[in-house]
Order: structure tokens, then C-alpha cells, then sequence
């Protein structure tokens, strides 16, 4: 084809996307509506999920953000896409196969098809139930522990010629996560806190993450244009995936001689192999994903609410003085005394509202029988997704969207909270494909973010200023550090 032709075959297809397509009368950007290639470039930067946190600001609850995809931030649409209904359950709408890629090993839980995922969801169910999670909490304690140990001993230490007492808490959060979710599915922690270093495979992660970002992009290209960009990709990226997928294999190859006792994530995974309920690719991709999604999604949370708590420094005092004045001793807080504590619950919902760790993941795309919206047909193959940076900052939503009002999650809330729209924050998703570890992250950031408050006085050091308003999102938020000085309390009955 010549130039000349492609040039026509582009008009053409812009002119169809304008003036015909079935989504041309829904709120947007023309050029966004002309073309996908301002969206991908957005996707490509990084910048994508803030600036459609701009056009909701500006068009409202649903944008259209490329020719073929509409953004919501109305609460309507967890039911209407999400099947978020605790009375009468729903499949919701099919996840897009062009952003949720099917390994090819196996059936991978989040991007499995509806027969594979009920499976799927059923054999690890157990294994995240808030039981069992319970069961879990002498890890989490003896992990949380030593990571409060580390940076007790940190606040004698300088980091890279700074003052002492001034740590990258990100850093730190991350090797505690990472430490925690080896020891659940592995039987054996990663060492990070030991070391104070991530283990060489885990420094992979996010560009695995930043790698499968563009691959998703590239999909959604024709094949001749996707063909030549998989051609003109560096070996190194493809390099990185397969050292986590290696990695994870020997790790669970480890696992499998601890035999089937020891009640873990693993456990319940290697029985259902051994009664071929899941096949040995499915039990090394099930592996790679918790250790993937319970520790850089955790961290991501943990290391928010710190932020947001130290540019807050109101609320910070708040929660300190009442996680200190609620719990004599360290001991003390445990799941089940935590899980009760009312602002400390209420500062956590805030913070996952102003900081989803998966702000804009949720990608569907419609059947051929197409589907209804808020109460709009919406014709079939359109990819539907709920941007929750944009929905969870909306002041559609939400008074003072910007501004942190842990009191707006407190019963009975401040008269001028009552209108916020409280349902439309769902951080772990909703329907049969919600977050199947929601229970172990609430357990993992209670318990993290009282112990370090019970034990530290935290301040942001000024190299952190604007941290969230840094950062781009690829899959994830691409975090930078985030330098926190640290304090010790006098300590008195304490155990780490």
C-alpha cells in the first residue's frame, strides 16, 4: 500500500470514528474519539489515568477516551459492569482479552475464562478466607516485627550522606510485603528484611509491569504494526519476564518438599494439583501472581498512607495518639482488636480513596449482544472501564475530594459528609472477580500501620514533597522514594 493509500485509509477511518461510530454521541475529546493514538500515547508515558481524571473533571460520569472505550466514575456502574451485588451475584461483563493477555502455560486466575476462574477462585477461596488469614497472623507479626527492628536500627544510620533517621520507607515496605508473601506461598521468606535488600528477581517487578503496559497497548495495534514493535523490542524486557516466571517455578519446586502440612497459600494449592484439579502450570502461575499482587500492591498502600498521613499532619497526630492511647503494649495489636478500631479503619478507607493502589486496571469489553450502562444500550465489543482516580477524586462523588476527611467513613459522619457518594469507592473491585486477597491486604496495612505509629514518630522529609503528584501509572503507580525521618517513641512494653 502507498502512502497515499494509508493516508485515505486513515481519513477514512477517523471520519467513521467522528461522524458514525455507534459512541460518537458520548462526551470527549474529538481527538480522542478520531483515534487511539493520543490514548496510547498517554498509556506509553504513563500520563493515562490522570489525564482521564481531567476529562471526567470536565465532561463528567462517563468520557469517551478513544474510539472504542468509554470511562465511568458513576457507583451504578460497579453493578452494571462489575456485577457488585452482595444479593444476587453476577458474572458481569467479560474482562477485555486485549489488556487481560491468557498465558499460554495455563489458565492464569485474572485473565482466566468464567468456567476456568470459578475453578480457580474455588480451590484458592480457602486458602484467603478471613479464617484463614487469622491463621496466618504469627507471620505477619513475626515479620512486622523485624521490620520495625530494621528501622530502629536505621534511625542511628545516614542514608547516602542525609541525616540520620531519614529513611526511604518505600524501600522498607517493600521488603517487608515481599518478606511476607515468600513466607505464605513459599513456605520460606525472600531475606529482604535481613539483607535489607530486595532479592534480585524482585527488582524485576515493576518492569515486568511497566513491560506488560505496553505489550497491552501494542495488542490493541494491527498485526502487521504489533509484529514490527515486538520485533523493535530489547531482548532485556522479555529477558525480565522470564526471569520472575523462572524464578517462581524454582521457588514452588523448593515449596513442594515441605509437603502438603504446612497450612498455607501453597498447600491448598499443591493438594488440588495432586487430585488434578489444577494442573502444574496453573499452580506455577497461581504462585507468580499472589507473590506479584500481595506484595507490590500492599506496599503501594502502605507507602500512600504514610504519605498522606505526613502531609496531613492533623490526622497523623489523630490516629498516633489514639493507636498509642487504645493499646498499652505492641502485643496488643492484632487482627481482631485492630479490625474493630474505628479511625484507624476510617484513615485507611481515606487513604485507599485518595490513593487506589490499582487506579485504573478494570478493563471490560462487551459482549455481541452488547449491555446496558446506566441505563444506556451500549453496543457490543466496547471496552468499558471505572477509573477510580478519577472516580474516587470526583466531586461528583465526593466533598472536598481533594482534601484527606478520614471523619467522611466515620457513623455517624460530619453533616456536611453526607452526600458523599461512599459507595462508589470500591479499592479490591466487586462481583466473582473482586480481589481474591482483599482479606490478607486489610491484615497486612492494620497491622503495619499501627505497629509503625505505636513505635515512630514519622515527619516527610522535603525531598518527598508532591510524591503522588510525581508519579506516572503503568499497570501500578511508579513510585519513586519516599524519604520518611523517623523517630523511636520511649518504649514501653514492647515486644520488637
Amino acid at each position: 500500500m502507498t502512502w497515499q493509500g494509508i493516508m485515505q485509509l486513515f481519513l477514512e477511518i477517523t471520519h467513521y470514528n467522528l461522524f458514525r461510530h455507534p459512541l460518537r454521541k458520548y462526551p470527549g475529546p474529538w481527538w480522542l474519539a478520531a483515534s487511539r493514538l493520543p490514548y496510547s500515547f498517554f498509556i506509553l508515558r504513563g500520563i493515562a489515568t490522570k489525564r482521564t481524571r481531567e476529562l471526567h473533571d470536565e465532561y463528567g460520569h462517563v468520557v469517551r477516551i478513544s474510539p472504542d472505550t468509554l470511562s465511568y466514575t458513576c457507583k451504578q456502574v460497579w453493578f452494571d459492569v462489575y456485577g457488585g451485588d452482595l444479593t444476587r451475584p453476577r458474572a458481569g461483563v467479560p474482562k477485555d482479552p486485549l489488556y487481560y493477555v491468557k498465558q499460554d502455560q495455563g489458565s492464569d486466575i485474572s485473565s482466566a475464562g468464567d468456567a476456568d476462574h470459578r475453578r480457580l477462585r474455588r480451590i484458592l477461596g480457602h486458602a484467603f478466607s478471613g479464617r484463614a488469614v487469622t491463621l496466618q497472623e504469627k507471620y505477619l507479626r513475626q515479620y512486622i516485627a523485624l521490620f520495625i527492628a530494621r528501622l530502629r536500627q536505621q534511625t542511628n544510620q545516614t542514608l547516602n550522606g542525609r541525616r540520620a533517621g531519614v529513611v526511604n520507607l518505600t524501600h522498607w515496605l517493600n521488603l517487608l510485603t515481599t518478606d511476607i508473601i515468600g513466607e505464605l506461598t513459599f513456605g520460606k521468606a525472600f531475606g529482604g528484611l535481613e539483607d535489607g535488600e530486595l532479592h534480585p528477581w524482585l527488582n524485576q517487578l515493576f518492569w515486568v509491569f511497566k513491560t506488560s503496559s505496553f505489550i497491552r497497548e501494542i495488542n490493541r495495534w494491527s498485526t502487521l504494526v504489533t509484529k514490527a514493535l515486538f520485533y523493535c523490542t530489547p531482548r532485556k524486557v522479555f529477558q525480565r519476564q522470564h526471569a520472575v516466571t523462572l524464578f517462581c517455578q524454582e521457588a514452588r519446586a523448593r515449596r513442594v518438599q515441605l509437603g502438603t502440612g504446612r497450612p498455607d497459600f501453597m498447600s491448598e494449592m499443591l493438594e488440588n494439583a495432586e487430585n488434578q484439579r489444577m494442573t502444574q502450570s496453573e499452580v506455577d502461575l497461581a504462585a507468580m501472581t499472589l507473590t506479584i499482587a500481595g506484595s507490590e500492591t500492599v506496599a503501594t498502600m502502605l507507602s500512600g498512607a504514610v504519605y498522606l498521613l505526613c502531609t496531613n499532619p492533623g490526622v497523623l497526630r489523630a490516629l498516633t495518639d489514639r493507636i498509642r492511647a487504645d493499646f498499652a503494649q505492641d502485643s496488643d495489636l492484632n487482627l481482631v482488636n485492630l479490625q474493630q478500631h474505628q479511625f484507624l479503619n476510617a484513615v485507611l478507607l481515606e487513604c485507599l480513596r485518595l490513593y487506589p493502589p490499582a487506579p485504573d486496571s478494570l478493563f471490560r469489553r462487551t459482549t455481541t449482544s452488547g449491555t446496558i450502562i446506566m441505563g444506556e444500550f451500549i453496543p457490543p465489543q466496547t471496552c468499558v472501564t471505572m477509573n477510580l482516580w478519577a472516580a474516587n477524586r470526583s466531586t461528583l462523588n465526593f466533598h472536598r475530594p481533594d482534601e484527606m476527611v478520614p471523619e467522611r467513613w466515620v457513623k455517624p459522619c460530619p453533616p456536611e459528609f453526607q452526600n458523599d457518594d461512599r459507595d462508589v469507592m470500591k479499592p479490591f473491585s466487586v462481583g466473582d472477580r473482586d480481589c481474591l486477597g482483599k482479606n490478607l491486604a486489610w491484615a497486612e496495612i492494620r497491622m503495619t500501620l499501627a505497629w509503625t505509629l505505636w513505635h515512630f514518630d514519622l515527619e516527610l522529609d522535603p525531598i518527598s514533597r508532591c510524591w503522588i503528584d510525581r508519579q506516572k501509572v503503568f499497570m501500578l503507580w511508579q513510585k519513586p522514594p519516599l524519604m520518611i525521618r523517623i523517630s523511636p517513641r520511649p518504649q514501653v512494653n514492647c515486644a520488637a
